[in-house]
């Protein structure tokens, strides 16, 4: 789930477009699915893995998506799992079952809604965070999250505590943080909710997602958990769930 990747190294791509029947059916024309393979060969994307990925997109704010052009699988069985930017998702098409795909895929979007539909357009004054080398703007609606949190980019607060987090790898940086919090909040809504009993900034993350970034939506998933309240994973995107009942709810 890391958001960099060497854009020198050759992509391979079919440019294949959605057609206009699934337009029709899912409002995403302007994404863009492509394909490589372990050799940086021609490889046709499968059609069956495109309609598994329209199908999550579907069920997310079509706004959400907005920022993103170019979806590429990853034939390789090397390859990461899923990697993210502003506009743009490579997932590991091979070796990965549907329910970890599928949370790898949103925590991926999670970047796209973090970098992309929430990025600040005035660019007049500079935050104290900086993704890479790209300075956060002022007046960046994601800052209000990052900072429950984090000092800058690469300190947490000192108040900051394990139960802030929803995972232990949302604890390495603010971008991270988000990403993890927003698959928690879609693929496991319920156990999310419940756990904010235990941190008040982990309650101020989850009202964010749900006022700021899902318009007041909350999801249908996950359990109501009574027991374990102070346990975090390390990777939102490996715990299990029901996926049949995200998709179909």
């Amino acid at each position: 789930g890391v958001r960099a990747w060497n854009k020198s190294e050759p992509v391979v791509v079919t440019n294949e477009v959605i057609t206009q029947h699934e337009a029709a059916q899912s409002n995403l024309t302007h994404v863009r699915f492509s394909a490589k393979t372990e050799d940086e060969g021609f490889q046709k994307v499968n059609p069956d893995k495109k309609q598994e990925i329209v199908s999550v997109l579907e069920k997310l704010p079509l706004n959400h998506t907005s920022a993103l052009k170019n979806i590429i699988l990853d034939y390789d069985p090397k390859a990461h799992r899923g990697l993210g930017g502003k506009n743009i998702i490579i997932l590991r098409g091979i070796n990965i079952d549907h329910e970890e795909f599928t949370a790898v895929m949103v925590h991926e979007i999670g970047h796209n809604v973090d970098l992309g539909y929430m990025s600040e357009l005035d660019k007049a004054k500079k935050s104290e965070f900086m993704d890479g080398k790209n300075p956060v703007y002022e007046g960046d609606p994601s800052l209000d999250f990052y900072r429950i949190s984090w000092e800058n980019d690469q300190k947490r607060k000192k108040t900051a505590s394990n139960l802030d987090f929803v995972s232990g790898y949302a604890m390495t940086d603010p971008f991270e943080d988000f990403a993890e919090t927003y698959v928690y909040y879609v693929l496991h809504n319920k156990d999310f909710k419940s756990k904010t009993q235990t941190s008040e900034q982990l309650f101020q993350k989850y009202q964010f997602m749900k006022n700021e970034v899902f318009g007041g939506v909350e999801f249908d998933t996950g359990e109501y958990l009574t027991d374990r309240l102070n346990n975090r994973p390390w990777d939102i995107t490996v715990l299990s769930y029901d996926l049949d009942n995200f998709l179909n709810s």
